[in-house]
């Protein structure tokens, strides 16, 4: 029985089907979880704009990204 499992397994039309399976099922989840909860989709939208804010922008940044901002600087300003 395993013997025939593993023959199945090495026929290279069997692998990408189940290697195609495999990488669709980890990417809906890898959606699933940036995406299902809205506190977390509202916090990945907020983070995705660090990188163009500029120093004097700082104070209109919510909270989490504030402290991220803060813990990033190492040039040890404020």
């Amino acid at each position: 029985m395993m013997n025939d499992i593993f023959e199945w397994f090495m026929v290279m039309a069997n692998n990408k089907s189940v290697t195609l399976v495999i990488f669709v099922v980890t990417f809906t989840a890898i959606l699933i979880y940036v995406y299902g909860s809205k506190k977390r989709s509202a916090r990945f939208e907020e983070y995705r704009n660090i990188p163009f804010l500029d120093d004097d922008q700082d104070e209109r940044v919510s909270g989490s990204t504030k402290k991220i901002l803060k813990d990033t600087n190492t040039t040890g300003e404020k």
